[in-house]
């Protein structure tokens, strides 16, 4: 089961918050500021990057003005330059949490999964209610297979924000890695009480629940899957898989057959396909659909003509 991607958090463009609160008195390089702050909320970036190049020449020591290029610049997926950025902000105010989240995030475009763990690390150090740190710094502890210590941040995240499918759709398929799976059908289960809109959460809880042998509740969660997602060979072959499970060969053949009509050239379906007429006594048509797999490169099918076809 393919993880999840990660989920960024967007950062917020400050103009009088965070870094604002330094300098009760505005600045004259305010008004670039806030200018290019405007410019990258629209996506104008380059305007916007030129605006806070501006603000960087008057004031070299201003933590607003770096952090927010520095925001920009991870937009634009300059990642290395935003990390330079942040690592200004960092020298200037090395206390508060939002700079070391950022830099942590601008790593992981960079797939340094290492330093961004120490910077979310950091963060929550300095904000323990932080759950998108934990949440990210979990995702990135999974992408590395460290399920344990994954599962642990994403109960944090939600220890601080109950109401977060991602972190339990993330936790789910930690759990799912672990083959705890009925700990992930019912995480999957939050996930999906929290948001009905994701068709990835429906699909991965009847992998769940097929990995139980709960056919049935799998083949529910798949035709959801598909009737979000129509297209979605995937979905079509899990439920086609489960539906052969319990020997419902006639439904099993309609749903390869739903494959076959969006993507012709399916030599797994194709064979899948055949193996069900065959359980249904159509020989023929079976031995049809596996000429046509060993013609696609398909040994298996190979194999069961050898068995089932006559010559």
């Amino acid at each position: 089961m393919r993880k999840a991607a990660a989920i960024l958090i967007s950062f917020i463009l400050f103009s009088c918050g965070v870094f604002g609160q330094f300098n009760p008195r505005a600045k004259p390089n305010k008004i670039f500021i806030d200018s290019g702050i405007l410019k990258a909320k629209l996506g104008d970036y380059g305007a916007a990057l030129k605006d806070l190049d501006k603000a960087i020449e008057m004031d070299t020591a201003s933590a607003e003005a770096f952090f927010n290029r520095g925001v920009v610049r991870y937009e634009i997926k300059d990642y290395h330059g935003a990390i330079d950025d942040f690592n200004h902000v960092l020298e200037l105010r090395q206390s508060y949490p939002e700079p070391w989240f950022s830099r942590a995030l601008a790593k992981d475009g960079l797939k340094d999964y290492d330093g961004a763990i120490k910077d979310y690390t950091k963060a929550v150090a300095l904000k323990a209610d932080y759950p998108e740190a934990y949440h990210n710094k979990a995702l990135d502890l999974m992408e590395m297979g460290n399920y344990t210590e994954a599962v642990m941040n994403f109960s944090r995240a939600l220890q601080y924000k109950p109401v977060f499918p991602e972190a339990y759709y993330n936790r789910a398929l930690c759990r799912y890695h672990q083959q705890d799976y009925t700990a992930a059908v019912q995480d999957f289960n939050e996930a999906i009480r929290l948001d009905t809109s994701q068709a990835d959460y429906f699909a991965s809880r009847g992998a769940a629940r097929a990995a139980l042998s709960q056919y049935e509740d799998a083949i529910i969660d798949f035709g959801f899957v598909i009737s979000m997602r129509p297209a979605d060979i995937q979905a079509h072959m899990n439920k086609a898989l489960a539906q052969m499970y319990l020997k419902q060969y006639e439904d099993a053949v309609k749903t390869y057959t739903e494959v076959t009509d969006l993507q012709p050239g399916n030599d797994e379906a194709l064979t899948n396909r055949g193996v069900a007429l065959q359980y249904l006594g159509r020989n023929e048509e079976a031995c049809s659909d596996w000429d046509r797999a060993v013609e696609l490169g398909n040994d298996k099918a190979r194999s069961y003509i050898f068995k089932y076809c006559k010559k």
